[in-house]
């Protein structure tokens, strides 16, 4: 595996740990990658697939997955 899909597993793995904080934080005792999608504004399928490490993603990706997190895009970044 190389450095690029490496990084792109571990994006999906730090989001996926962010999720359940996010839903820890908000009483949601199963928070849905389908649930952030919509509260990102993105297609569910998409955010699917960077969770499992499937696609790089652009810049205002990240910042519409930290609006649905309620985080600082910064916070998705220290993974």
């Amino acid at each position: 595996m190389d450095w690029k899909e490496e990084t792109k597993l571990k994006f999906g793995g730090h989001l996926l740990t962010l999720l359940k904080a996010y839903g820890e934080k908000h009483g949601d005792k199963k928070p849905s990658l389908r649930g952030l999608a919509a509260r990102a504004g993105l297609e569910y399928s998409h955010v699917q697939r960077i969770s499992k490490g499937q696609v790089d993603i652009a810049l205002t990706t990240i910042v519409s997955l930290a609006q649905g997190l309620d985080l600082h895009p910064r916070e998705l970044m220290e993974f």
